[in-house]
């Protein structure tokens, strides 16, 4: 029978609770296939997987629960396997990687940090620090500037707010970085100019958002920092 896979733990991780159960519409019981050292924790794929928010929820819940008891390597949603003796196979190819992955994740948890500014907030800097982006601005207020005016104030206010926005971040990161085992970078998308991951101490959990806190504080009107956490260590799999 086809299985759905949540995540690759230690052969002696325990299951979260006694009849915890996984996705679908009627969700199967979680089990532990073993090899070796290392195990996957599985349930029965159902009939028809669809990525509902149901389903998301219940396997970011499985993983959340996994993770409380030690270390995990979580799978991505909808992570299928023809039976049980095919996750075996996968398990004893690879466990030497997965037990390595497994010990530097162990006790540690990720945050996903990103940093945002709006344009209005954008713009204003730009302006503020740019004499061209000030000259180029009056002309195009008071009607004298050409329409090749206009298109070097676009050019210089997107070079400006793309240079301001990588000082940001890079500074962002710097205040960031020491209390990080790791950091995995995202794709910025949108008024997002900063994605980032960080893979923390578990016991370094409150100190660290305490210092995105004070770094939030510092960073002054229009930018934002958006924290979530802590999660299953997603990015450093």
């Amino acid at each position: 029978m086809p299985l759905y896979l949540y995540a690759v733990t230690d052969a002696d991780h325990p299951l979260p609770v006694d009849g915890a159960t996984g996705i679908g519409a009627s969700p199967a019981p979680l089990r532990a296939v073993r090899a070796a050292r290392v195990a996957a924790v599985v349930s029965e794929a159902p009939a028809q997987l669809r990525a509902k928010r149901r389903d998301l929820i219940a396997h970011q819940r499985v993983l959340l629960m996994l993770g409380a008891a030690g270390a995990v390597l979580p799978l991505r949603f909808g992570t299928l396997a023809p039976d049980d003796g095919a996750v075996r196979r996968a398990l004893a190819d690879q466990e030497s990687l997965f037990t390595d992955r497994l010990r530097e994740v162990e006790d540690r948890v990720e945050f996903n940090v990103k940093a945002l500014q709006d344009e209005d907030t954008a713009l204003r800097d730009v302006l503020r620090d740019s004499a061209e982006a000030r000259r180029l601005s009056a002309l195009t207020r008071d009607g004298t500037g050409t329409h090749d005016d206009q298109v070097a104030l676009g050019t210089v206010v997107a070079a400006g707010v793309e240079a301001l926005q990588a000082r940001h971040a890079e500074d962002i990161a710097r205040r960031l970085e020491p209390l990080a085992h790791r950091i995995a970078a995202g794709d910025p998308t949108g008024e997002v100019f900063l994605n980032v991951s960080l893979l923390i101490e578990r016991g370094q959990a409150d100190a660290f958002a305490a210092s995105v806190g004070q770094v939030a504080e510092s960073l002054g009107h229009g930018l934002e920092l958006r924290v979530t956490g802590p999660l299953p260590p997603y990015s450093f799999v």
